[in-house]
């Protein structure tokens, strides 16, 4: 997949491309950021990008296809096609495998042993390590003196959720960039195009992803249905002023069967209320452009009594709760402070 396939992370790509075309990449990165957003598949297009054949073809003046991207991979030559397998020999994934961690042996063996060396056949060896943060002390004190000054035909990619668990000795000696969290729409993008997602579960699933198609994986459709109803009871309630009736439908926001865990149910729904809400301001904003559009007529309906400042206000009330959640709070107390505050 070439760079320019990856979806989101426009300036970062923007970024990585123009060091392709100045053969200026450069030897030691770190790409962090939220888990499920593209790193690694970022990290094997730049692995093409600087290997593929095509490309160097033409770029060299030796030919290729009219209008030829001289700073992005084809994506289609043989080079290319094998790197995407992960059948490359100049191209290594180190991972945890079986293991608990990436262990100084798989470090030694796959990366410390070979990386002087001059590749077998492509312009650059390029090694992903992937999840870094899974090096253990050991590991990481064994690849200092590679990341400080990577052989001249060496590129090493560190892939990481958690920056800050490396030591500073490795953070220090890497260009890091920076991956945020993707928006909704390229979430729904991805689980179409990639995962083979129904294009409708794939806006449902899109919506509580927070950014990461990973997470949107980890739901199940099945689940999601229940949620969003669950979540458009709970702002149908905060319509009126009863209290019961908006404590009923909180009880119903917490309440969960027995195979899932409450906490993460329950921040699945926070996030599809969020989801509904972002609607709601949408239509403030005279947008039909809905995630949840199968529900428009309802979200019509609940927008009369839900204005600009209003959804607002909701949108603080539900980042509260999402807040309290992650610092471990009672799902149910969580619940409640929704359905008496929104």
């Amino acid at each position: 997949m070439p760079l320019s396939s990856i979806v989101g992370h426009v300036h970062l790509l923007d970024l990585l491309r123009r060091a392709v075309g100045r053969d200026r990449v450069p030897q030691s990165l770190l790409f962090a950021g939220p888990e499920g957003v593209g790193k690694r598949a970022t990290a094997v297009a730049l692995a093409q990008a600087v290997n593929c054949t095509t490309r160097r073809g033409a770029a060299a003046g030796k030919g290729g296809a009219p209008g030829l991207a001289l700073d992005d991979a084809c994506g289609k030559c043989v080079t290319c096609l094998r790197i995407a397998r992960g059948q490359h020999s100049d191209v290594v994934i180190v991972d945890k495998g079986e293991y608990a961690s990436i262990r100084i042996e798989a470090i030694r063996e796959r990366v410390l042993s070979v990386i002087g060396y001059r590749p077998f056949e492509a312009a650059r060896r390029v090694y992903i390590i992937d999840p870094a943060d899974e090096m253990g002390d050991a590991a990481q004190d064994a690849l200092l003196k590679t990341l400080e000054e990577p052989p001249p035909a060496a590129i090493l990619i560190l892939i990481t959720a958690y920056p800050d668990t490396l030591r500073p000795t490795i953070q220090s000696r890497c260009r890091r960039l920076r991956f945020g969290t993707l928006a909704e729409r390229d979430v729904a993008r991805v689980l179409v195009e990639h995962a083979n997602v129904d294009a409708a579960d794939a806006r449902l699933l899109a919506a509580v992803s927070g950014g990461s198609v990973s997470h949107a994986l980890a739901d199940e459709a099945g689940d999601l249905s229940d949620d969003r109803e669950r979540a458009m009871a709970m702002l149908g309630a905060a319509r009126g002023r009863s209290i019961a009736a908006r404590l009923k439908a909180a009880a119903a926001l917490a309440q969960v069967p027995a195979s899932r865990r409450t906490t993460e149910a329950l921040g699945t729904r926070l996030a599809m209320v969020a989801s509904l809400l972002r609607d709601l301001a949408a239509l403030s904003a005279g947008s039909d452009s809905l995630a949840n559009a199968d529900l428009a007529g309802d979200l019509r309906e609940l927008h009369r009594t839900f204005d600009l400042a209003r959804v607002t206000a909701s949108f603080e009330v539900v980042h509260r709760a999402q807040t309290a959640l992650e610092r471990n709070g009672n799902p149910k107390i969580v619940a409640d402070l929704v359905g008496v505050s929104l």
